[in-house]
């Protein structure tokens, strides 16, 4: 069944707006050119120390940038498979609300549970986890990711899955708040998914 380019841009529109903001910080902020400046990631990017000041903008300001092209392409590509996946399967609001608070929620959880945790535990690991500075959107995107899975067969099958490649991909290369978001906002979005179902089911 063919379906038209206006059909796809009223069926998605928060994905294709979401991904333009993109290409729009990123160009601006310098990362198109190879790598995103210093000075624009400490002005924009997320960490703890920056958010306590009150700079609750990081939040939004944060996940649309990426540290260099490579990532931005990675993540442009992320970004329309699943949040487009996600809002073509369950409607526009659903998937902006979704994305959005499973984003914030779990950069939270993140910055004001986990790192702090860390930062007490092993205050002379190196990792000054209570001043990294970060970008991007896959916080929100592995949130979605959860949502997606808890629908497929085999829910907890793929959900060991995934954990157990986060956990790969962390002894390769370990960066301290994406990898930390990914683990919290995936299980978060199997929650956030098995709740909707259950209410629906009581319902």
């Amino acid at each position: 069944m063919w379906v038209s380019t206006t059909d796809v841009a009223a069926r998605v529109p928060f994905t294709l707006g979401f991904l333009g903001v993109m290409i729009a910080a990123n160009w601006a902020a310098g990362t198109l050119s190879g790598r995103l400046p210093l000075r624009a990631l400490r002005n924009w990017g997320i960490s703890h120390r920056r958010v306590v000041r009150g700079e609750a903008f990081r939040l939004l300001t944060g996940t649309f940038l990426s540290h260099d092209r490579a990532m931005f392409c990675r993540q442009l590509v992320f970004a329309a498979a699943v949040i487009g996946y996600y809002e073509w399967q369950t409607g526009t609001l659903r998937a902006t609300l979704m994305f959005a608070g499973i984003n914030v929620v779990g950069s939270l959880i993140v910055l004001f549970a986990i790192l702090p945790l860390i930062a007490t535990l092993w205050p002379d690991s190196g990792l000054a986890p209570l001043r990294s500075l970060d970008v991007g959107m896959s916080a929100g995107g592995f949130g979605l990711v959860g949502t997606i899975v808890w629908q497929w067969p085999d829910p907890w099958l793929w959900l060991t899955a995934l954990l157990a490649a986060i956990a790969v991909k962390a002894w390769l290369k370990f960066e301290l708040i994406a990898d930390t978001a990914h683990v919290v906002c995936l299980i978060l979005g199997v929650m956030a998914e098995a709740m909707l179902a259950a209410v629906w089911t009581a319902a």
